[in-house]
């Protein structure tokens, strides 16, 4: 099986929260959201073997040294089956060592791009996550209902990070994502999420404009009717984050803190303080290979 892997970062504290998350990026998105931060996954093709994704995983976790990246890419090599499983000589008492120490991270984070466009993909490396007691967690912009429905029946994702553009309605969220018909999918899976009993959170990403004030608080008036439909479901509550340019984005001043604050004091009185809303600024990217 190969995958169309956008990049993997060894070790992240802001994907999830309290957790030293290795988050693997996989390429490909069907969106062309106008203020992308991965603009670069949107398209293109970077496929490796399944089992070269496996190697990082298992080394991070582990402390075994990885498959090297020049040599998965070098010429002639296809299916990475040398560099992937060379053994690597240590000693008895290092070995030992290994074993029982304790992972270096603890939780791995799927996102993208959009990773539910590659479903397979998701299964398999939430198994293996699984197997090596990891925590899961899936970043989704929520435009594939029935994969999200998929991983959690089978219970391969401990939480979800749903990202909600913006007001779940047309035209709203054409011109947050560049893509029609969009809101009514995204809204399947917000319903899942409620309905299956999974911890998830709801995220949105502020721009100047956009979303507006009005249309957060609708996406908060909508999470708390679902809250109210589904009483045991277990949302974690709305963060509001702060939007900055994207990849070969003009630069332009992120909304202040201060005015998410006040945005988020809004989607409060709206909710009647039944939901936690919380506001955080986005930290930049730095990518590793």
């Amino acid at each position: 099986m190969r995958v169309n892997l956008g990049g993997i970062v060894p070790l992240s504290t802001v994907d999830w929260a309290g957790r030293a998350a290795m988050v693997v990026f996989l390429q490909g998105c069907p969106l062309r959201c106008p203020h992308c931060q991965n603009r670069r996954l949107q398209s293109g093709e970077r496929y490796v073997p399944l089992h070269y994704i496996v190697s990082r995983i298992v080394s991070e976790v582990k402390g075994l040294p990885g498959p090297s990246r020049s040599a998965l890419f070098s010429e002639g090599l296809e299916s990475c089956s040398t560099s992937c499983h060379t053994p690597v000589q240590i000693k008895l008492d290092e070995a030992a060592q290994r074993a029982i120490s304790k992972p270096f991270v603890d939780a791995l984070v799927l996102s993208g791009g959009e990773p539910l466009l590659q479903p397979q993909a998701c299964r398999h490396l939430f198994r293996l996550a699984k197997s090596l007691d990891l925590a899961t967690g899936l970043e989704t912009s929520g435009i594939f209902p029935d994969h999200l429905e998929m991983l959690l029946e089978e219970g391969l994702v401990d939480r979800v990070f749903l990202d909600l553009k913006s007001a779940l309605e047309e035209p709203d969220y054409e011109s947050a994502t560049g893509r029609g018909h969009s809101a009514s999918e995204v809204r399947k899976s917000l319903e899942i999420c409620f309905k299956s009993g999974s911890v998830f959170e709801a995220r949105t990403t502020v721009f100047p404009h956009d979303p507006s004030t009005a249309q957060v608080v609708k996406i908060a008036g909508a999470l708390c009717r679902l809250k109210g439909s589904y009483p045991l479901s277990r949302l974690e509550g709305l963060i509001l984050q702060q939007g900055h340019p994207g990849e070969d984005e003009s630069p332009f001043s992120p909304v202040s803190i201060e005015e998410m604050e006040q945005m988020a004091e809004a989607c409060r009185a709206a909710s009647q303080g039944e939901m936690e809303i919380r506001v955080h600024a986005l930290p930049k990217v730095v990518w590793k290979s």
